[in-house]
């Protein structure tokens, strides 16, 4: 069996990819720096890893190269990301943002599920985040932009449903969960049972309910709070998504 991670050399990719390769699984990663692509091969020599900017043009047909490359995959799970606080006043940080976490990564997964529907199967995954739950002032086009990869990847479910094609989709959705160590056996889980939408840590899947329910203007007034009142429930500042 054959995995590919695409933003696999840090975070919680890096976790779920030595899943993948400690069950056995023939596995390639890429990663955006090349530091970290190293790393990664010397940590795991029996592995493949390679650069990939998934916010440079032509992020679609790299993929897709990659996977004739590769020999083509069972699984692949799409992991890059950038975290980027932002008011909104600074648009070239708004625009690498939305070229990472939402145009990068579509194009990734819409290379993959075209792969899966010429092969007539696979799983493919995405790690969205729990900011995709609803907008926030710290950083308006990453939650955006996740909230984007919710849509877009049920939109591709959908696609395989309609089709009747055994093609599984799912969503990945950490909430504060560090630097992801510890996660990666439930994310393995989760793509190999093809669940559709995973909470991590699973009890904020009532308490992104209980968020995005909210009226709109509870939520604007007690934004100044917000990170207050969520402390408990995370293990670190939410920075687990770098540049990967």
């Amino acid at each position: 069996m054959k995995a590919l991670v695409i933003g696999g050399t840090s975070g919680l990719g890096r976790a779920l990819a030595a899943e993948f390769i400690a069950a056995g699984w023939d596995t390639a990663v890429t990663g955006l720096r090349a530091e970290t692509v190293m790393a990664f091969t010397a940590a795991f020599p029996a592995a493949r890893a390679v650069q990939l900017d998934l916010a440079a043009p032509g992020a679609m047909p790299a993929t897709a190269s990659l996977l004739d490359f590769l020999g083509g995959a069972d699984a692949v799970v799409v992991c890059a990301g950038l975290y980027a606080e932002n008011s909104g006043a600074d648009w070239a940080v708004e625009e690498k943002a939305i070229a990472v976490n939402a145009t990068g990564c579509a194009a990734a997964l819409n290379a993959a599920y075209s792969h899966f529907k010429k092969r007539g199967s696979g799983r493919l995954a995405c790690i969205t985040s729990i900011g995709g739950v609803r907008g926030n002032a710290r950083c308006p086009a990453y939650n955006a932009a996740k909230a984007f990869l919710f849509n877009y990847l049920e939109g591709l479910r959908q696609n395989a449903a309609a089709a009747g094609l055994p093609i599984t989709v799912t969503n990945l959705v950490p909430a504060y969960v560090g630097d992801g160590a510890g996660c990666g056996r439930q994310l393995l889980e989760a793509v190999l049972k093809g669940r559709r939408t995973v909470y991590l840590p699973g009890y904020w899947r009532l308490l992104a309910a209980l968020y995005r329910n909210l009226p709109d203007l509870l939520h604007e007034k007690m934004f100044r709070w917000h990170y207050l009142l969520l402390k408990p429930f995370m293990r670190k500042a939410p920075r687990w998504q770098g540049k990967a």
